[in-house]
């Protein structure tokens, strides 16, 4: 006979976290390098930008999909087969954290162009932008087939690319192919959607695969069950890597297709690695991933927060200068952190913030509903 299978029904990847951390703790780094090196020294920004910059974006997007999938599908997972009222709950919330996600996002781009004085900031890509318009656009997709997903998480990277090379000349243009382009471009160096949401749409398979796996209880089942997924996804993180700065053009512009393709290569070879220490066990310590747990708890808050950094040494550091400035910064704010876990808890983190708030909006509506249904049936 064979063994049944249990389920681990609140399994928590520590990956997950990990990689969404880490992407966030570069990305400040990287600000830091933009904003306080002066014009002569920035070329080390660029440096910094092909090999780590797009990398960073791209496992934060890329993650997000993979974390909003699990979190989907453990709460599906909880609540029982048939109940039509907890499934269009978590629809209502996942809707809502999305909406109040996107308003943060448009609220932070008018703070920028009223600071820069640029109105044409009002609508630029922030990842926050970008991960909430992809949640509103990958929810009629997250029950789909993962090969469906997979190809037109392909076609829409493919896609974009010659979308912006036919309406390029058009940039700034007051006619429907400027439009468009200020729609889907703007700024061209930040996180432009049609990429980022394939990202975004290729991590909510990495989701489905994680939390297929995680149902299984027995450890050396699980061990045997991914490691042919662990060798595939560091193959093809392998393959992407070659191709992205050997076969296409442009690997040095960040965000260019061979950019995104090197990145996302990058980005399978590091969550293998890091998923084998895991499932491995190579690691006895709770405490291993902890430093970017924090990151990832308040990955949201930190974006928003770290943007004072703006204005404290612009344009004044060079490549020799920057160093002690960027190593104390870093840990002062690894420390402000990790005291906000300690002190506060969830009540300082956006995202715990934006998922609360949305889940009793959606449970006081759906309360209400349901008073009215009840009154009207009684009255009838």
């Amino acid at each position: 006979m064979s063994k049944k299978k249990k389920v681990h029904q609140l399994k928590r990847y520590k990956v997950v976290d990990t990689a969404r951390g880490m992407a966030i703790f570069g990305m400040i780094v990287a600000h830091i390098f933009n904003w306080w090196l002066t014009e002569q020294s920035l070329w080390i920004y660029d440096v910094f930008a092909i090999f780590v910059l797009s990398f960073g974006a791209v496992s934060f997007v890329f993650i997000s999909g993979a974390s909003a999938t699990l979190s989907l599908k453990r709460r599906t997972m909880e609540i029982k087969k048939g109940d039509k009222f907890f499934h269009h709950l978590i629809r209502k919330v996942y809707f809502l954290r999305a909406f109040f996600l996107l308003m943060i996002a448009l609220l932070y781009n008018l703070f920028v162009a009223l600071f820069l004085q640029d109105l044409t900031y009002i609508w630029a890509w922030n990842v926050l932008q970008t991960i909430a318009i992809s949640l509103f656009l990958v929810w009629p997709l997250i029950n789909r087939s993962k090969i469906l997903r997979t190809i037109i998480a392909a076609a829409a990277l493919l896609f974009n690319y010659l979308l912006l090379y036919l309406i390029l000349p058009y940039q700034g243009q007051l006619n429907a192919y400027g439009i468009t382009f200020y729609i889907l471009y703007n700024p061209l160096d930040q996180y432009i959607l049609l990429p980022y949401f394939s990202m975004f749409l290729l991590g909510t398979v990495l989701g489905d695969i994680l939390f297929k796996l995680g149902q299984i209880e027995d450890p050396q089942e699980s061990k045997a069950a991914f490691k042919p997924h662990l060798i595939t996804t560091s193959l093809l993180g392998i393959i992407l890597m070659i191709i992205g700065m050997f076969f296409l053009p442009d690997f040095t512009i960040h965000a260019s297709l061979a950019s995104i393709t090197y990145s996302l290569g990058l980005v399978f070879v590091a969550y293998s690695i890091l998923m084998y220490y895991e499932i491995y066990e190579l690691f006895k310590t709770k405490k291993s991933y902890r430093f970017f747990y924090y990151y990832n708890y308040y990955s949201f808050t930190a974006y928003l927060a770290h943007n004072v950094l703006y204005l404290i040494f612009y344009r004044q550091l060079t490549v020799i200068t920057i160093w002690i400035p960027l190593i104390v910064t870093m840990i002062i704010t690894s420390l402000i952190i990790y005291f906000l876990y300690k002190k506060c808890g969830p009540k300082a983190s956006i995202k715990v913030a934006l998922s609360a708030i949305s889940f009793i909006i959606a449970t006081t509506k759906e309360q209400r509903k349901r008073l009215i249904i009840l009154s009207k049936a009684r009255s009838s």
